[in-house]
């Protein structure tokens, strides 16, 4: 029953493996995307951003230039990187943002700034006119399909096993 067990393993091992082999060598080569959500404390302010993570170990800072793409909408109204030609986001080596550790979007249109973990309403001075902005990472789609073939692969798997009559010695 072991040695079924591994060979199951092993063939849905060196399918996973052939899959993205055979996918490398048909697809030229690309810098990994990066997204991120990010939203302020009551929702009222949605957006994503991203940028190739080739773009943020050098300085730890991607600008429109190297290629911020930022979607958001508050108030009803849609914003983009062209509301703010000087946004740029701060990340660590990787391209990755942490919350409350000073990375994040910096991103100014006339209406509101989110300043990494800050949103400020600029036309409400009260407290409630600060909020926190939270980012979520988005999965990259390859990191998906990848977990979705193996998911199937273990579902079929045990699929076919439970299918198999049960031989009993005696």
């Amino acid at each position: 029953m072991t040695d079924s067990i591994f060979k199951k393993l092993a063939a849905a091992t060196v399918g996973t493996a052939l899959i993205f082999s055979l996918g490398e060598t048909t697809m030229p080569a690309q810098a990994a995307a990066l997204t991120y959500n990010f939203s302020n404390d009551d929702k009222t302010l949605t957006g994503t951003f991203s940028f190739e993570q080739a773009a943020a170990p050098d300085d730890q800072e991607v600008t429109i230039a190297e290629g911020l793409k930022i979607s958001a909408s508050y108030g009803g109204q849609s914003y983009t990187e062209a509301d703010d030609p000087l946004a740029s986001v701060f990340t660590d080596f990787s391209g990755t943002i942490f919350n409350q550790a000073g990375l994040g979007l910096y991103f100014t249109p006339s209406a509101f700034n989110v300043y990494r973990e800050n949103f400020i309403n600029l036309n409400d001075s009260t407290a409630a006119g600060v909020q926190t902005v939270t980012y979520t990472t988005v999965p990259e789609p390859s990191l998906m399909l990848g977990l979705s073939v193996f998911g199937l692969s273990l579902f079929l798997g045990k699929k076919i096993a439970s299918s198999r009559p049960s031989s009993t010695k005696a």
